[in-house]
């Protein structure tokens, strides 16, 4: 009984705070998040059946001129997605607002953002892309990699999203107005509902849950991490060795490169 309670004291205490016996933590879905373990334990909780399963549900809240969120969603996010998008495995959430702060202002809302007032506008572009696009990931997220790739996001916005397809008047309009404030608005409701807290960008979720394995493993092989939380049988894209999703990336620039060129 007292090994129990010095195991349980042990794992409470770490930045998991984790307050139950590492044998059990593969019981339930719940417990596994709760330690951080849940894509380890996948194998345990979802058997590879020949069934169709819910998607991973990928959020990402980010800022449009934070370095790191740049890295995540160019790097990382957008090959994923090249990788899995007509697989079903993945959904993808975007929020862009991160670290901003927000205050009423008539009719709408005043922000004031991380890296200032350019990452405002480039965040209330992004806010009306997703909504113009009916959140809609086919649809808006080559434009939102195409923006965040280029040395200068925001202006290039009108370019990256014209030849995404999209309409720019529209989506321009909407970020000088009171519907672009409180669509920026709802993204920072959704923010600021974080269990844990946002404490940095990119903050990362799986199925709506943040740990810091969670954390490290989307930023290191986000394609590793949704295919192993997937409860389904595993597509052909999935098979896969674990030397990163980065090597990937790499390999896949090329093919980015004509994606974009034949959209344009």
């Amino acid at each position: 009984m007292k090994i129990k309670y010095l195991i349980l004291f042990f794992f409470c205490g770490s930045a998991l705070c984790c307050d139950i016996a590492p044998a059990y933590w593969c019981d339930t879905e719940a417990i596994a998040s709760q330690c951080g373990v849940l894509p380890a334990c996948s194998d345990r909780l979802y058997p590879s059946y020949t069934t169709e399963a819910d998607p991973v549900v990928v959020g990402v809240y980010f800022e449009s001129l934070c370095p790191d969120s740049i890295r995540f969603i160019t790097n990382m996010l957008f090959p994923t997605w090249v990788r899995l998008r007509t697989t079903g495995v993945m959904k993808i959430m975007m929020f862009p607002y991160g670290k901003a702060t927000m205050n009423r202002h008539g009719s709408g809302y005043n922000f004031t953002c991380q890296h200032g007032t350019e990452e405002c506008e480039g965040n209330l572009i992004e806010n009306c892309l997703l909504n113009e696009t009916n959140y809609d990931e086919a649809r808006y997220l080559p434009a939102i990699q195409c923006i965040e790739r280029s040395p200068q996001p925001v202006a290039a916005a009108e370019q990256c999203i014209i030849r995404s397809g999209l309409n720019w008047t529209n989506i321009n309009a909407c970020a000088s107005s009171v519907n672009g404030t409180m669509l920026m608005h709802k993204a920072g409701l959704a923010t600021a509902a974080l269990n844990p807290s946002l404490t940095w960008v990119p903050w990362i979720t799986i199925n709506g849950i943040h740990t810091d394995h969670i954390q490290s493993s989307a930023i290191t092989d986000l394609l590793t991490l949704v295919c192993e939380t997937y409860k389904g049988e595993k597509p052909r894209a999935c098979q896969h060795t674990k030397h990163g999703i980065g090597a990937y990336a790499r390999r896949q620039r090329f093919s980015n490169k004509l994606y974009f060129r034949s959209r344009g």
